[in-house]
């Protein structure tokens, strides 16, 4: 699992990168989260240490911040994967990546972010939602090529489109070949596919 690719995935889908062409925002929910994987993962990029600091969203719930300053990583962000400075939701397209080792990082990453996993009933699922609808198409075909089936859905009341893997032996696949780096939600997918 490829550290940029990872850290691009969250960023992606739950940060955005500054108009001043150098610092690069995530914003998230799980504190623990920031300080077990994604600060450690930027000081290994960067070799500069962050701090997360409280921020009140829009709906009046807690999140954290953490930002870094780094030009060069801001560009490679910008051009490899795709990722606009400013607002972020329908304009973000599909990263360049060539291998599947590297999509798939992106992949996980994004999860990380502000993907799910819960149970519909008695059956477990992995769900992802983006604005952008080519970003939703290319998690498909990243899945696809791992030989994963998936299914998207389009929320018309929030203008969003839902990537949701649903079958249980197609979220087994997913367990098999990729590992969500947030804590919470790879255990939780272990727990629900070997307890229930």
């Amino acid at each position: 699992m490829g550290d940029i690719d990872v850290f691009a995935g969250i960023v992606g889908n739950d940060g955005h990168l500054g108009q001043d062409k150098n610092t690069i925002f995530i914003i998230n929910s799980d504190v623990h989260f920031l300080k077990s994987k994604a600060i450690p993962m930027i000081h290994r990029i960067t070799g500069k240490t962050v701090i997360p600091k409280p921020s009140i969203s829009g709906f009046g719930k807690l999140k954290y911040k953490i930002n870094v300053s780094s030009a060069i990583l801001w560009r490679e962000l910008n051009r490899k994967y795709n990722i606009p400075s400013g607002a972020k939701p329908i304009s973000i397209q599909p990263p360049n990546l060539n291998f599947i080792e590297e999509k798939n990082s992106y992949l996980s990453g994004w999860i990380a972010g502000d993907g799910s996993v819960t149970i519909d009933r008695t059956r477990v699922k992995i769900e992802i939602w983006s604005k952008s609808s080519s970003m939703i198409s290319w998690f498909r075909e990243v899945l696809k090529e791992n030989g994963i089936e998936s299914k998207i859905f389009e929320e018309r009341n929030k203008n969003e489109f839902i990537l949701r893997i649903g079958k249980r032996s197609e979220v087994m696949k997913f367990y098999e070949k990729i590992e969500i780096p947030h804590p919470k939600k790879q255990n939780k997918l272990r727990s629900l596919l070997f307890t229930s």
